[in-house]
């Protein structure tokens, strides 16, 4: 069994590069997301996106990387 197969299609997201805490990520359907970041390392990514990928369009909406749950769960926990 192929692992594509495996990974649903929405979670296939490719890392173009990293700014501080700011991630430029390309969805499965061919936009660009900047996700997170301090508005420095924004900055810091539109000028890097104006220089080399131009086509990357930006839109003034802001999303916060998700905050990942542990998988693991300790069967005592600290009170």
């Amino acid at each position: 069994m192929k692992l594509k197969n495996l990974i649903p299609l929405r979670y296939r997201t490719t890392l173009i590069r990293q700014f501080g805490q700011a991630k430029l990520v390309k969805l499965p359907n061919g936009q660009h997301e900047l996700i997170g970041g301090t508005d420095q390392d924004r900055t810091t990514a539109f000028e890097w996106a104006s220089l080399f990928a131009h086509e990357i369009v930006f839109t003034h909406f802001h999303r916060q990387e998700p905050e990942r749950k542990p998988i693991y769960f300790p069967r005592l926990l600290p009170v």
